[in-house]
C-alpha cells in the first residue's frame, strides 16, 4: 500500500496552490497607478533612494485628520523598482524627462 495515492496527492496539491495563491500579496489597478506615479514625480539622482523617497511621499501625504491614511507596501514599491530597472537604461533614462511618458512606460511594465 502506497502513501502517495491520487485520492491525498491531488487536493493536497490544490491546497498548496490556492494557498500560494492567497499569500502573495494582490494589488489593485488603482494602487499600481498611484504608486507609478510617485514614482514619476520623484526626484531621480540616486536610484538607491527609490524606495526610501517612494515611502516618504507616500507616508508623507497623509494629513493629520484624514479618516483613511495610506500606508506605503513595500512590495508594491519593490514591484514598481524592479519594473523600472527592467527598462534598457535609455529608457530609465527617457522616463524621467516627461511624466505622462514616464506613467504610461511604467503603468505598461506592472501590467
Amino acid at each position: 500500500m502506497s502513501i502517495f495515492k491520487p485520492r491525498i496527492i491531488i487536493p493536497l496539491a490544490i491546497c498548496a496552490g490556492v494557498l500560494g495563491w492567497w499569500m502573495e500579496p494582490h494589488f489593485s489597478q488603482e494602487d499600481k497607478a498611484y504608486y507609478v506615479s510617485v514614482f514619476c514625480a520623484i526626484h531621480h539622482d540616486d536610484s538607491s533612494q527609490f524606495l526610501k523617497d517612494m515611502q516618504t511621499v507616500i507616508d508623507g501625504g497623509n494629513s493629520d485628520y484624514a479618516l483613511q491614511k495610506i500606508n506605503y507596501q513595500p512590495a508594491l514599491g519593490e514591484k514598481v523598482f524592479k519594473a523600472w530597472q527592467q527598462l534598457p537604461a535609455d529608457q530609465q533614462q527617457s522616463v524621467f524627462s516627461n511624466n505622462e511618458a514616464c506613467r504610461k512606460v511604467m503603468g505598461a511594465q506592472l501590467k
